[in-house]
């Protein structure tokens, strides 16, 4: 037996007689008390028909008592039939509604999943490529930098300059680079596009600085490493430290 057929078990059954049953089990009960009066008149000594009329004089108005009778029994299960109607809807209702959320739980589980799955067979985007033949032969061939603007460690730089550049050693992937901010108080303020030069070596970085400043800026770190050659190999990172003069 299901749960909803277990509840409505607590429930009173509708009166499933038809229309037609109700009105002769009406009749039939009027009908039986008629005939014990009847009877009674008779032992009093009336005859038959006198003994009928008598018991049913003082019987009432028998049309009336069996629309009232009716109107009882029908309205009855008409309000009980009402009753378990309305109790199945709210009952189906609620067997929807948790349907519908154990079903959108599932879907939201599996997406879930889905999306786990999905990052744990991702490869970071950041992440340098598999070395290509021994680790120490990939490592060898890895760009280096070789040259900046301004010198790195310089402390007195003009403030006027208007670009920084970085050149390595080989040539690089075109727009793609990875200039690092150590903090934001540090890092020049760029002016426009970042580009390389016709020799693919030199990237550049439009920028406006500030007197009296100490700039630091990362060229690839470990976490970001997209100043690659064209190999797909990422350079080794470069710290790039200057200060402008008062």
């Amino acid at each position: 037996m299901s749960k909803l057929q277990t509840i409505l078990a607590l429930f009173p059954a509708a009166d499933s007689r038809s229309i037609q049953d109700v009105e002769e089990e009406i009749q039939d009960e009027l009908e039986f008390h008629l005939a014990m009066r009847t009877e009674e008149n008779i032992r009093l000594g009336m005859s038959a028909t006198e003994a009928r009329a008598v018991a049913v004089e003082k019987f009432g108005d028998l049309e009336r008592i069996h629309n009232s009778c009716r109107q009882a029994l029908l309205g009855e299960r008409i309000m009980l039939q009402r009753l378990q109607i309305a109790l199945i809807t709210v009952l189906l209702l609620a067997v929807v509604m948790l349907a519908y959320q154990v079903h959108s739980t599932q879907q939201t589980m599996e997406e879930v999943g889905e999306q786990l799955a999905r990052l744990k067979n991702a490869a970071p985007t950041d992440s340098p490529p598999e070395p290509a033949g021994s680790p120490a032969e990939w490592e060898a061939h890895r760009p280096r930098v070789v040259d900046t603007f301004p010198a790195n460690e310089a402390l007195d730089v003009d403030p006027s300059v208007g670009e920084i550049r970085v050149t390595f050693d080989k040539e690089m992937s075109d727009r793609s680079w990875s200039w690092v901010r150590s903090s934001p108080e540090a890092f020049p303020e760029s002016t426009g596009d970042i580009h390389y030069l016709d020799d693919r070596k030199t990237c550049v970085m439009p920028v406006k600085l500030e007197t009296g400043t100490k700039y630091v800026v990362w060229f690839n770190t470990s976490r970001y490493q997209n100043f690659k050659d064209r190999d797909g190999r990422p350079a080794v990172p470069y710290l790039l430290t200057f200060t402008t003069r008062q």
